[in-house]
């Protein structure tokens, strides 16, 4: 199950450019059983004075395996394990539930190795949720909690290093009350209408919370400041309202007073955050995905202002490294609003686990099927749990299947991955061309067939050799010209 720690890394995924715990953090307590069937508590640990260091990895995670192969934290555990000064408890918890026992052991598919031989310290498997409440930003995650349950994330360190840390850190380092932040209010300003601000915090330290003061700009002018006040413990988290604004602009939030007193905001307890006025589009929107390696991780939908799902795709549906166009059809003009999600928050960065980079492009075309606007593009260069687009349809397209020339005009098959037929009839006898058209309104194929005669009409046009996808074939009659879509597969 996914706890609310998880939802707000999702949320500073997306927001920001860490996920991490903050150093001075409450650590989030855990019990797990470890692979020789030995239950551990962190607590408990930290009640006894024990100083505990966690390394999360992935069996298949190759900065992991190197890591774990400099033998760093297996010396940490031999001087200051229960055979050393018995100061410190060191622990390997396998984050992706994924991956399998003989994957630990080095004989499974997902692996790099044998995790398990040489290996003093517990080995913890299916630690998913520790991972989540952990805000872990990649493998592998390594963070130091001191016996008064404070957190840091002390890296790929020597063992040397990791025991100067644990004197410093922990002896220095006092529980506070640590505000973080994550923008959950409006991204996109549409139309005339007021969108509104909101901010979501969460407590990560020890102390309780009972007063806030945020200060919040948007667009360089100074807005009245907004105050909070109530009971926030350690963990405890709310959504404070930050007022109604209009039009695009950038808007900036930061605490700055806290129990009373002045506070100095870091990249946790503030935000910049860009609202964006949504671009023009018609009602024929095209929505292009190149999957990375990971297809399945993939999802999107389009919704109006009422939060209607017109059209969506779920994730668990694509597959890896796939091209795939779609075209919707919304049913009025008005504000709409485009989703991309990615179920394990690293957007279609593929490239930092060793496949490809995917990319989503979202665009509108008018009657003519000639490009229109641009609604979003993104590249593959960035992780994220979800993004969102808004759109302004101010037009409303005839539609390509309602521009007729013949009413018979068919297509089959469809999809095809080779030659396909047109079926069609005409009322006299006329020249009749077909032109082949990709989705940024580039010509790929013309098809010149003559002067046909009256009647039932049977041609041919061969998409080998084409590229997956969805194209356009307009066929013209004379006068006349009707559009159907055609899939390549």
């Amino acid at each position: 199950m996914k706890h609310i720690y998880a939802l707000f890394a999702a949320l500073l995924v997306s927001s920001a450019t860490f996920a991490q715990l903050p150093s001075g953090a409450a650590a989030p307590d855990w019990t797990a059983t470890d692979l020789d069937g030995v239950e551990h508590n962190l607590y408990s640990m930290l009640d006894s004075g024990y100083t505990v260091v966690i390394d999360f990895s992935a069996t298949w995670c190759v900065y992991c395996w190197n890591y774990h192969n400099t033998g760093a934290l297996e010396t940490l555990w031999e001087e200051h394990g229960p055979d050393g000064d018995n100061t410190v408890r060191v622990f390997f918890i396998e984050g992706d539930d994924g991956t399998t026992q003989a994957d630990l052991e080095g004989t499974g598919g997902e692996t790099l190795g044998d995790w398990i031989t040489g290996t003093g310290y517990p080995i913890i498997d299916n630690g998913r949720d520790i991972f989540d409440d952990y805000f872990g930003p990649g493998f592998p995650t390594i963070y130091t909690i001191c016996p008064n349950k404070l957190v840091t994330e002390s890296g790929q360190i020597t063992a040397s290093a990791h025991a100067a840390l644990i004197e410093n850190f922990c002896v220095n380092t006092e529980p506070a009350p640590l505000p973080a932040t994550a923008y959950t209010g409006e991204l996109v300003a549409c139309g005339s209408g007021d969108w509104s601000a909101s901010a979501y915090f969460l407590n990560f330290g020890l102390p309780t919370i009972n007063d806030m003061t945020i200060s919040v700009t948007f667009d360089g002018a100074a807005q009245p400041d907004v105050t909070w006040s109530g009971e926030m413990n350690s963990y405890d988290d709310v959504f404070i309202d930050l007022g109604m604004y209009s039009g695009g602009g950038e808007l900036s939030y930061e605490v700055t007073s806290l129990n009373g007193e002045a506070f100095s905001a870091d990249e946790y307890s503030s935000r910049t955050v860009d609202v964006l006025a949504a671009p023009s589009a018609t009602s024929l929107i095209e929505v292009a995905i190149t999957t990375d390696g990971w297809g399945e991780e993939t999802g999107w939908s389009i919704s109006d202002e009422n939060g209607t799902v017109i059209e969506s795709v779920a994730a668990g549906s694509l597959a890896d490294q796939t091209d795939y166009i779609w075209f919707v059809s919304v049913p009025s003009t008005g504000c709409y609003r485009f989703e991309l999600t990615d179920t394990y928050g690293d957007g279609l960065q593929g490239s930092q686990w060793g496949s490809t980079d995917g990319s989503c492009a979202v665009r509108s075309y008018d009657d003519n099927i000639a490009y229109y606007s641009t609604i979003y593009d993104y590249d593959g260069s960035y992780n994220f749990s979800s993004e969102e687009r808004g759109m302004e349809v101010v037009s409303m397209n005839v539609g390509v299947e309602e521009v007729s020339v013949a009413e018979s005009l068919a297509i089959f098959p469809n999809p095809t991955n080779g030659t396909t037929q047109l079926n069609f009839n005409l009322a006299e006898a006329q020249p009749v061309v077909a032109t082949v058209f990709n989705l940024v309104g580039e010509v790929v194929m013309t098809e010149n067939f003559g002067t046909l005669s009256a009647g039932e009409q049977r041609e041919v046009i061969d998409f080998s050799g084409f590229n997956a996808g969805v194209y356009l074939v307009s066929v013209q009659a004379g006068d006349e010209t009707s559009t159907l879509r055609v899939t390549v597969q």
